[in-house]
């Protein structure tokens, strides 16, 4: 039995499509699974005993519809018995059919039925990513419910050697930036949380993060905290992110990457729904805001949220404390 996998774009995606590939070996202890995925996801998936292997793309592959269909036809000489798309787009449907896979699963929707062998409905109700994806082969979280990332011995050592090189000492990472600006930690709120804390912090994001992550420096005077914005690949930030005490993130993928290391993870959503995107892991609390934030003009009493103002550094430090007794 051979498996092909076509991942979902983004890395917090990713990470929650992990208990669906583990899942997968679990029903098919036996079959290859191969994992088609963006090249800049492909980290999550390394090193991971569910997945046989893992195919990047690159943006060139499914740029233009000369590219897409060598891309779909190149797949042909894996011979996937089963192929699933977790991905709801028409292009990933397209891929799938140009690579002749016998059975081809994915959501209806976009015209993309005809490209597919089983094409599921999608769920009416609401609920988590994970779940969505699990629906697929008709399992449930509890099968396999929380993602898990594996490193390397290798990984781990060189982790180790880096942070020391670093001048640091088990930091607390911060993911305070999102694709979104709307989901970015204000840095103001930052600095107080982590203000006179005598430990070591290290910002964590990409390379369009390097001037923000900058003025966040600038404005923690007499703070410990150093910058790895743009600096690594996304497995060696997976690596350097395993060192740390406990991450505070906002609603992102490095929060989902630091949950599934097993890392104490609060995660801060504010536009984000939760119970759709929210990281799975044992140690992770979701602290909920309201955003956007109305200010004086604020009248809404929301006892599911609270005014990200009014969150002290003795709520995170309860929070975390609540994570490592788990």
């Amino acid at each position: 039995m051979r498996i092909g996998v076509y991942s979902p774009n983004w890395i917090g995606d990713s990470v929650i499509a992990i208990p669906f590939i583990q899942t997968l070996r679990i029903q098919e202890p036996e079959a290859e699974i191969i994992v088609v995925c963006k090249d800049w996801v492909a980290g999550v998936y390394e090193n991971h005993p569910s997945v046989t292997e893992v195919l990047p793309l690159s943006q060139s592959h499914l740029n233009g519809i000369i590219n897409l269909f060598k891309t779909g036809t190149g797949l042909k000489k894996y011979d996937f018995d089963k192929f699933f798309t977790l991905t709801d787009s028409f292009r990933s449907a397209l891929v799938l059919w140009l690579s002749k896979a016998e059975k081809r699963y994915g959501y209806a929707g976009q015209i993309r039925s005809i490209f597919l062998t089983d094409s599921i409905p999608l769920p009416a109700q609401i609920m988590h990513r994970s779940e969505k994806y699990l629906s697929l082969i008709n399992s449930s979280l509890k099968a396999f419910g929380k993602p898990k990332i594996h490193l390397s011995n290798f990984e781990i050592k060189w982790a180790s050697q880096e942070i020391r090189r670093l001048g640091l000492k088990r930091p607390i990472a911060l993911f305070p930036f999102s694709i979104a600006s709307n989901r970015t930690i204000p840095g103001k709120i930052l600095k107080d949380w982590i203000k006179d804390s005598g430990e070591d912090h290290l910002v964590f994001g990409s390379k369009n993060d390097i001037d923000s992550a900058k003025r966040l420096i600038s404005l923690c005077d007499g703070v410990s905290i150093k910058s790895v914005c743009g600096k690594y690949s996304l497995r060696e930030s997976i690596a350097l992110i395993s060192t740390c005490k406990f991450a505070l993130a906002t609603d992102s993928g490095l929060g989902h990457i630091s949950a599934a290391l097993g890392i104490p993870t609060v995660s801060f959503f504010g536009v984000g729904k939760e119970t759709v995107t929210a990281p799975r892991g044992d140690k992770n609390i979701i602290i909920k805001y309201c955003n956007p934030c109305l200010g004086d003009l604020c009248i809404d009493q929301n006892e599911e949220r609270t005014c990200i103002k009014e969150i002290s550094r003795s709520n995170i430090e309860y929070a975390v404390n609540s994570m490592t007794n788990l």
